[in-house]
């Protein structure tokens, strides 16, 4: 059985849990309950390597403790698997009312100098955690 059909499978028979499953070029992530799990897209080889180095990145980043990005909970060294707080999905009018730039300049929560949130200007990016904008993908 591919991937792909299993995961499916398991979706349609675990739908009273509240999953779902997103596609992205370098990750898959499976959205659990309350939990949001990253790993890498398996293949081809440079775009398993890109998924590891993003969970390593997100990692990195959320140990700075920034407000502005959704925690990571739990990982696997090496990039395998990150696991984070879900956080809800912006709608388009809150994405397109959200400041970008001024956003990823993250306030008092950077450290001096030239700093910005690293997190592309995308709606999916985005999330809320207890009504805060917060970054949900930031690993590139």
């Amino acid at each position: 059985m591919s991937e792909f059909s299993f995961v499916s499978y398991g979706i349609r028979c675990w739908n009273w849990l509240d999953i779902s499953c997103v596609y992205g070029t370098h990750r898959v992530t499976y959205l659990i309950g309350n939990f949001a799990l990253k790993r890498p897209v398996l293949c081809p080889w440079r775009l398993f390597l890109h998924g590891l180095l993003a969970n390593i990145q997100e990692r990195t980043f959320s140990a700075a403790g920034w407000s502005k990005l959704c925690p990571v909970l739990f990982s696997i060294p090496g990039g395998w698997l990150n696991i984070m707080q879900r956080a809800e999905p912006l709608t388009r009018e809150q994405f397109f009312a959200l400041d970008y730039a001024e956003w990823i300049k993250g306030g008092t929560d950077l450290p001096e100098g030239e700093w910005v949130i690293p997190v592309e200007n995308k709606l999916d990016s985005f999330g809320l955690i207890d009504g805060r904008v917060v970054a949900v993908d930031y690993g590139s």
